[in-house]
C-alpha cells in the first residue's frame, strides 16, 4: 500500500505495520503505524539512530524515535498483566523499547536540517513495540517523573 507523507509517498508492506489499539496521547484515532529511517537521495539510510514512526491512518503525523540504549540508557519496565496481554508478549525479549524525540524549540524547524543540539529524548514515556505481533503501546512511568524526564541528547549526526 502507498501512504502519501510529508516525506512524499512511502510504500508500506501491510506485514510491516505496526497496531497500537489505544493509539498515541493526541493521536489516539491513529492505530496503524509504520516505523522506518529517513534515506538520503540515493536511497541509503540517511542516520541509523534517528527512526520515524509514520501514521499510516493520517500522512501528516511522524514521530522521530530513538533507541535509548544507544546514550546508555536501559529501561528496566514493569508491565501489568493486562499491558503484556494487549501486547501479547510471550518473549521480554521480542520487545522493542523506543523513545520519542522532541524539538526543544518547535519554531527552529521550518526548512533547515535539524543538528543533534535541536532535539531531546522523552524518557519517560518509551514506545514498546512486540516485534513478533507488531502490536504497541506507549508506557507513561508514573512517578518517575523527577529520575526521567526530558533529556538533551548529542546524536551523532
Amino acid at each position: 500500500m502507498k501512504v502519501e507523507t510529508r516525506y512524499g509517498e512511502l510504500n508500506v508492506d501491510p506485514l510491516q505495520v505496526i497496531t497500537l489499539p489505544r493509539g498515541l496521547p493526541g493521536f489516539e484515532q491513529n492505530t496503524k503505524w509504520k516505523l522506518f529511517h529517513e534515506v538520503d537521495e540515493r536511497g541509503d539510510i540517511a542516520s541509523r539512530v534517528v527512526l520515524y514512526l509514520q501514521s499510516i491512518d493520517d500522512g501528516g503525523i511522524s514521530i522521530p524515535l530513538t533507541d535509548p540504549t544507544l546514550f546508555g540508557f536501559n529501561y528496566d519496565l514493569v508491565l501489568s498483566d493486562s499491558e503484556a496481554a494487549e501486547l501479547g508478549i510471550e518473549d521480554p525479549g521480542d520487545v522493542l523499547v523506543l523513545t520519542t524525540l522532541s524539538l526543544k524549540n518547535p519554531e527552529a524547524g521550518g526548512a533547515r536540517r535539524l543538528s543533534s543540539t535541536d532535539m531531546y529524548a522523552n524518557l519517560s514515556s518509551p514506545i514498546l513495540i512486540n516485534t513478533k505481533s507488531r502490536i504497541g503501546m506507549q508506557k507513561t512511568l508514573v512517578g518517575h517523573e523527577s529520575k526521567v524526564g526530558f533529556k538533551p541528547i548529542t546524536l551523532p549526526f
